[in-house]
């Protein structure tokens, strides 16, 4: 969002239109995080990857259930997006989980940034947020430690 548009928000008072449109982008890269750590699920080596990659993948899907929740209490539907073919581009076990790895580190980045302004917007989104930051951080560990298992001079 660029600073005219933030301009044009704040002198028409459209606070809400704002807040749907940051957690309509959450919902988005949280479906699509749970829908990677499903294909993971099912594309993984062995059954202990798989058990590990389960948990993690009911855990995205529990995070894009709340994005859910949030928008339906602004009167917002969430809108859903055709699921790639693919689940990266990668063959390998290991650089499937190293892209979830990096798209989950950018999510929760752009929660981190945007809190400050969410929280000035709907200081109802508290629980949420923290919520998101809470379950990407246990996201980004797990996935970490899948990593460090399937190859461990992967990480720096």
């Amino acid at each position: 969002m660029t600073w005219a548009d933030r301009l044009l928000r704040f002198a028409t008072g459209d606070r809400r239109r704002e807040v749907v449109d940051q957690l309509l982008g959450f919902h988005r890269a949280t479906a699509a995080l749970a829908h990677a750590l499903h294909a993971a699920t099912g594309q993984a080596p062995n059954t202990g990857a798989e058990s590990e990659l389960g948990p993690l993948a009911t855990a995205a899907d529990e995070l894009a259930a709340a994005v859910t929740r949030a928008l339906q209490e602004r009167q917002a539907s969430p809108t859903t997006l055709p699921t790639p073919a693919l689940n990266g581009a990668s063959r390998n076990h290991w650089a499937r989980l190293v892209a979830i790895l990096d798209t989950a580190r950018e999510l929760r980045g752009q929660v981190l940034r945007h809190t400050p302004r969410l929280l000035e917007l709907d200081p109802s989104l508290t629980e949420l947020l923290g919520e998101l930051t809470a379950g990407l951080t246990a996201q980004l560990a797990g996935l970490r430690a899948l990593i460090a298992r399937a190859d461990p001079q992967a990480l720096d």
